[in-house]
């Protein structure tokens, strides 16, 4: 009986002891539950306008005539991620839970004189604006008081996390870090004053056609182009370092250490100073450099890793164009391949295929069965060479183009013709394992340099020919079967015609 008495009263002073703590300090209590009340609601494109008042001051962004965003005041390049992210965390809010109506201590919300108060301005003058409060005990969610909109009226609710909680993050993650984007099908021409008085140059000579000016000229490939142009436009800084500078030579910018240069057809070109190193992080598993970078036309000098110059100062041959048919297998629109008997294989013929409606028709228009006319085009157009093997072809017997073993002519939808010449076979390859892969030597009829190229061109011209063969021969076995039938036909006797007496209705056979 004492033992029961004993835990009656520790049960009354333990009620006593929470009420107490309850009465002293009352956090805040979701009251009442009514999950996805609407908050607000708006077409992202619309918004122009965001302005976030906070404790430490105001931060404005806004939309340009041109469709950017800048940080009013400084005139930063806005984040586009940011103003990505109010965009979509906003324009269809819904509340997680209601908490409680007209708060008479809104500062157990973060509600109070130090909330962060939003507001939002559209196209059309419409505005919305809300508080931003604390996170709530469990810190998964956010308390939000909406000033304006379908829910104003003093209420406090709970929404995501991820709906308020960066407009209280640092004023430079507003700022835009990559600085020198572009879009590389506008690019015309990239020129590169390098380390160690190096020099590149590249430009442009068609739409999916480069050149290397500098420091020789020769066709470059056009995939190598965009990665250089990729490494520019992916930089993103590590830090703000200092905008409006006054002394550019305390950042190695008064005289760069290498300077690229990207020239554009329809925009102000690229220019961008790389000056000294500004640090080395080793915390990443490698050591990565950083560069004190500044663009020409822009205020701010930046630090940013400066290794995309190892590329820059590649072997300028690793730009070189090995996909030198510059021909594209989905505009290729009529093949003509020519097949030379050899040494070694007597197999020869021509072959005319057609793409048309959708579909590949021989010469005479009848269509192509199985896939031997897109496997020609595609080995025939998009061709990468093993290895550059002379810029000069020299006497045309030097490589056997004199006595070719195939020579494949594509037309593209554009009209442009270019023939690929297959001459004699080259040293094979020789794989890890030892076996031999058997190459020839080749080249496009409108440019001077030899590569080396794979079996696999000539065996797709060889199947294309025989298959041909095979349907030529089976066309001459069907006219020669008409031609016979018809001689038959014209040698026996014409058919006698005979009068038969009609059948009298109901008469039966005698």
């Amino acid at each position: 009986m004492k033992a029961f008495r004993g835990t009656l009263i520790a049960a009354i002073l333990l009620a006593v002891v929470v009420g107490l703590v309850w009465w002293l300090d009352p956090a805040p209590q979701q009251t009442t539950v009514q999950e996805d009340a609407p908050l607000f609601r708006f077409e992202k494109p619309e918004l122009v306008r965001v302005v976030i008042h906070r404790p430490d001051g105001e931060l404005v962004l806004a939309e340009l005539e041109d469709g950017s965003w800048i940080v009013e005041g400084p005139n930063w390049p806005a984040a586009r991620s940011m103003v990505n992210r109010v965009k979509h965390q906003i324009h269809d809010l819904s509340a997680r839970a209601t908490v409680i109506a007209d708060p008479e201590s809104p500062e157990l919300y973060g509600l109070g004189e130090n909330a962060i108060q939003v507001e939002l301005f559209f196209r059309d003058g419409e505005q919305i604006s809300f508080l931003a409060g604390d996170p709530n005990p469990s810190a998964v969610s956010f308390y939000i008081q909406p000033l304006s909109g379908p829910a104003a009226g003093g209420t406090v609710y709970t929404v995501k996390k991820s709906a308020l909680d960066y407009y209280s993050l640092e004023a430079d993650e507003f700022r835009e870090r990559r600085f020198a984007t572009h879009d590389a099908n506008d690019a015309d021409r990239i020129e590169a004053d390098l380390p160690g008085g190096r020099h590149l140059v590249l430009q442009r000579t068609g739409p999916f056609h480069w050149q290397v000016e500098e420091p020789i000229q020769y066709p470059a490939s056009r995939e190598e182009v965009r990665r250089l142009l990729g490494r520019v436009t992916a930089l993103k800084a590590r830090a703000f370092v200092q905008d409006h500078p006054e002394d550019l030579a305390q950042y190695g910018l008064d005289k760069p250490r290498a300077r690229i240069q990207i020239k554009f057809a329809s925009r102000d070109p690229i220019d961008l100073a790389i000056g000294d190193q500004a640090e080395v992080d080793e915390s990443i598993g490698r050591p990565r450099s950083y560069a004190y970078m500044k663009l020409a036309d822009d205020f701010t000098v930046y630090s940013a890793p400066d290794d995309l110059l190892e590329d820059y100062l590649l072997d300028p041959q690793e730009l070189r164009l090995e996909k030198f048919m510059r021909m594209r297998v989905g505009e290729v629109t009529d093949v003509v391949v020519d097949l030379y008997a050899s040494e070694d294989d007597d197999l020869q013929g021509s072959v005319v295929m057609m793409y048309r409606a959708d579909k590949w028709l021989w010469g005479d228009g009848v269509p192509v069965p199985g896939s031997t006319p897109s496997r020609v085009a595609l080995r025939a157009a998009e061709i990468q060479a093993d290895s550059i093997v002379a810029e000069d072809p020299g006497q045309r017997d030097a490589y056997g183009f004199d006595r070719p073993r195939a020579t494949i002519q594509l037309t593209d939808n554009t009209g442009a013709v270019r023939t690929l010449i297959v001459g004699a076979e080259a040293e094979p390859d020789v794989d890890p394992e030892g076996r031999e892969h058997r190459r020839h030597f080749a080249r496009c009829d409108d440019h001077t340099t030899v590569y080396r190229v794979s079996e696999g061109v000539v065996d797709v011209a060889e199947d294309a020919v025989r298959e041909y063969q095979r349907k030529a021969g089976h066309d001459a076995d069907t006219t020669e079967r008409h031609r016979r039938m018809e001689q038959a036909i014209g040698e026996l006797p014409a058919p006698q015609a005979s009068a038969v007496p009609a059948k009298t209705p109901g008469a039966t056979e005698p």
